[in-house]
């Protein structure tokens, strides 16, 4: 018998009915497991394990129900199948409410027995997969992820597993790129939340004119385009945890809704004569001078202090020498393996460049300048020459044709060397750089196959 096939419990005091649907359930490849009570059916599980179980709802000494309601204490996520004789509808009904996959009226055939069957078995592997990505998610997001020896930085983990389960509000301020959005996702990692859903906002890059349908949702017929409803971010966050970014970009006009939203736990869509509940954890971040804008009557000061009941400062690279080595690494590694090449080795003077570099663009600017080194390196080796000029503080080319001219370059290695630093410019992007150099990207591809291979992989 093959292991890999679904075992499936068939659960009946009914000796003729359990036996019927074994015989169903083998021919159609699943190992079928049979049991005549609900005690019976609690040692098997225990001792067997069933990918689903078929019970009949009504059976002497424990019924469907009372076996239902063992079998989600014990083992939550196994799916249970309920039977019913005709004109106990109601009890089936009773049994989607304990958790029931599905039910199945009395008589029914071979066919339908099996979709709902496999039907049930899809919906596990589904569960099942959500359970792993959510768990990968957690890993590779999860607040021991984040590269941090600084003082301060080791600071602000320690803070957020503090609050990670607390109900309260937390803003992150700090300068763009220092990984804001990386800590909301570990604080939501850390939470009770975690098996909810993280629901991204940049405040800035919506509309005005659509930030308020795009937050609390609208209902049909709202405005001239609603042939439908649509739920907003807050109910795509039900369950789960908000991050609102770039907060301080808010239109002033929807501040105080959003105030109300977060004091009430209740939202109204657009158009809705009616308010729903929301639970939601809101974290907020900004790279603004929120007091600032407060007093510039560009924020709401009663939002500020609701947003702010817990803020953390998130420092600059520039603060964070400590931790310029592991980062540089890191990216290292993860640009390799986006490119299917090998982690490349760094010349000391390319290293000693970075550590000395300020990196006004944080976290966000210094993974992209890595990630353009690996594409363009040569030999599996990064130079000085793979970094932008602004890093370096070297021109790769003068801008007149005679200073050109002095270096006594040939014109392969004037093109090559161009190519380069456009590609530099635009972090690697190929089809940016093959506009600005007015190729097809056919062309490009085969200019940097030429002088650049490792681009390619």
């Amino acid at each position: 018998m093959n292991s890999t096939e679904p075992k499936i419990l068939v659960v009946d005091d009914d000796a003729e009915m359990v036996s019927v649907l074994c015989d169903v359930l083998r021919d159609a490849g699943y190992t079928a497991l049979s049991a005549h009570s609900g005690a019976e059916a609690l040692a098997i599980v225990e001792r067997d394990e069933p990918d689903l179980v078929v019970s009949d709802l009504r059976m002497s000494q424990m019924n469907g129900h009372q076996l239902q309601a063992e079998l989600k204490r014990r083992v939550p996520s196994l799916p249970v199948i309920v039977i019913t004789a005709f004109g106990s509808i109601a009890n089936a009904v009773e049994s989607m409410k304990l958790g029931a996959f599905d039910y199945l009226t009395k008589p029914f055939g071979n066919d339908e027995f099996l979709l709902v069957v496999s039907r049930a078995l899809e919906n596990r592997d589904l569960r099942r997969e959500v359970r792993r990505l959510r768990g990968e998610l957690a890993s590779n997001y999860g607040i021991s992820n984040v590269i941090a020896s600084n003082r301060k930085m080791v600071a602000v983990l320690e803070t957020i597993r503090q609050v990670a389960d607390m109900p309260a509000t937390v803003l992150l301020m700090g300068e763009s790129g220092t990984g804001k959005e990386l800590l909301a996702r570990a604080l939501h990692f850390a939470s009770a939340r975690r098996d909810g859903p993280f629901v991204p906002v940049n405040c800035a890059a919506i509309p005005d004119n659509l930030i308020e349908s795009e937050m609390f949702g609208y209902v049909r017929g709202a405005f001239t385009d609603a042939r439908g409803g649509k739920d907003g971010l807050f109910q795509a966050a039900h369950g789960g945890t908000l991050f609102l970014d770039e907060v301080g970009d808010m239109p002033v006009q929807l501040q105080a809704k959003l105030l109300r939203v977060i004091e009430d736990k209740r939202i109204r869509p657009l158009g809705a004569t009616t308010e729903k509940g929301v639970d939601v954890r809101i974290v907020a971040a900004t790279n603004s001078d929120l007091e600032a804008a407060i007093a510039q009557s560009r924020f709401r000061a009663d939002l500020y202090y609701r947003l702010a009941t817990v803020t953390v400062h998130v420092p600059p690279l520039r603060e964070r020498p400590e931790d310029l080595p592991l980062l540089i690494r890191h990216f290292l590694v993860r640009a390799a393996a986006e490119c299917g090449k090998p982690v490349p080795e760094m010349d000391s003077k390319a290293s000693e460049c970075l550590m000395r570099y300020s990196w006004p663009g944080n976290i966000r600017e210094l993974q992209n300048v890595i990630q353009s080194a690996v594409i363009i390196c040569r030999d599996n080796r990064i130079t000085l020459n793979d970094m932008p000029p602004r890093i370096t503080g070297i021109q790769p080319m003068s801008g007149t044709f005679d200073e050109v001219a002095a270096r006594r370059l040939s014109l392969e290695e004037v093109e090559r060397e161009y190519i380069r630093a456009v590609l530099a410019q635009v972090s690697g992007n190929k089809t940016e750089a093959a506009a600005i150099l007015q190729v097809d990207r056919k062309t490009l591809y085969r200019k940097l196959e030429e002088s650049y291979p490792a681009a390619l992989k």
